[in-house]
């Protein structure tokens, strides 16, 4: 076995060592070789375009939809602040006594009736002065927004107190007893209540930017000498009712176009000097609350908040939350709504009378004065 492998170590070392050949830096493949064919062999199949991948789809998707959802939340929280910043009270009016007394209050589920107080607040006096009351009624099916002042000097009854100008209403017994006042004299039935001080009425028009509104020489010279009066200004020429150019309207009244910030647009509001009426005021506040509609109409979603946010400390309201959050949501098409007006009483219907020393307005007909409300609230103009 020893001898075996010895003999085999000769015969291998005997063996001469051949290196690998170079290869040499082209392959060999003939004469008729082109190294550029396989580029341009038109057999050749394209590459296929690869599908977009789903993962940078889904990606892109992810941040839209995180963008979407922290702009959803910081709403929610904003509208959140403004809703719980109203003033929540659970007074409603006694309808039970009412229908008792007065009789059945006319009502249409279709109908939302709100009675809406302006108010100057004061520390010593509970309820202070409800110097308007204006009923708007929200009528859903006929897409109108209706808007009825009540003339705060109408002598009527005041349940519990007998017979008293309507605004001493809300003197005896706030919104509460207002409502039920409203309701026992004219038989409509009021839903809800809000209750607005007068300040709320300059913040949001000053939120707004302002209103532009047709105002007489002696409009404007009003506004300039309340200002004055109450030390808001200065000067006693703030607007300066001889700086502007006067152009007759179509009612036949020298107007010019003044452009007011929210504590001129107040002393408009409250103005029955100039043109000498309570009538003349209740349309005053009328022409402010639809020029604020129609600029909020036109605003942008953020303006829009902004107005809420300002004004929402200033309202007490009898509404639960969940009335006021459908109202918030359902005042973006109730901006859309047409608007009409109307004033208690209608027309001449009334006598210039005194109560003592207090001089009040006397309906003359009060069955008149009912149906003509009802009308006016329940029924559309095609009716």
């Amino acid at each position: 076995m020893q001898n075996d492998n010895s003999r085999y170590r000769q015969r291998r070392s005997s063996e001469s060592y051949q290196p690998f050949p170079d290869f040499p830096e082209h392959p060999d493949y003939g004469d008729d070789y082109n190294e550029n064919e396989t580029e341009n062999r038109s057999d050749r199949q394209p590459k296929k375009e690869r599908p977009p991948r789903k993962r940078k789809k889904g990606r892109v998707l992810k941040i839209l939809l995180s963008i979407i959802l922290i702009a959803v939340l910081l709403f929610g929280v904003y509208f959140s602040l403004i809703i719980f910043r109203i003033h929540y009270t659970n007074e409603n009016p006694d309808e039970e006594s009412i229908v008792a007394e007065a009789g059945e209050l006319q009502s249409d589920e279709n109908v939302q009736n709100v009675l809406i107080f302006g108010t100057d607040h004061h520390d010593d006096d509970e309820y202070g002065r409800s110097d308007s009351i204006i009923l708007l009624s929200i009528d859903k099916q006929n897409h109108c927004l209706k808007q009825t002042s009540f003339l705060r000097d109408i002598y009527l009854t005041i349940p519990g107190y007998g017979e008293d100008k309507l605004n001493a209403a809300y003197s005896y017994g706030g919104p509460k007893l207002a409502a039920e006042t409203i309701e026992y004299n004219f038989r409509i039935r009021i839903d809800q209540y809000a209750i607005i001080d007068f300040e709320s009425f300059t913040t949001i028009i000053d939120a707004l930017g302002g209103i532009d509104l047709h105002l007489t020489y002696d409009e404007v010279d009003y506004i300039d000498w309340q200002s004055h009066k109450n030390k808001q200004t200065d000067t006693r020429h703030e607007l300066d009712a001889d700086s502007y150019t006067y152009e007759t309207d179509e009612d036949g009244n020298e107007t010019a176009l003044v452009h007011l910030n929210g504590r001129q647009s107040l002393w408009y509001a409250r103005d029955r000097d100039s043109e000498g009426s309570d009538f003349d005021r209740t349309s005053r506040q009328r022409t402010v609350i639809n020029t604020v509609f129609s600029q909020l109409k036109s605003s942008n979603p953020i303006t829009f908040m902004h107005v809420l946010c300002s004004a929402a400390p200033m309202i007490t309201t009898n509404m639960s939350v969940g009335d006021v959050v459908a109202a918030a949501f359902g005042s973006i098409g109730y901006l859309n709504y047409e608007r009409e007006e109307y004033r208690v009483p209608r027309g001449d219907n009334f006598s210039n009378s005194w109560a003592g020393d207090a001089a009040v307005l006397t309906i003359d007909d009060m069955d008149y004065e009912r149906e003509s409300l009802y009308d006016f609230i329940y029924h559309s103009n095609d009716e």
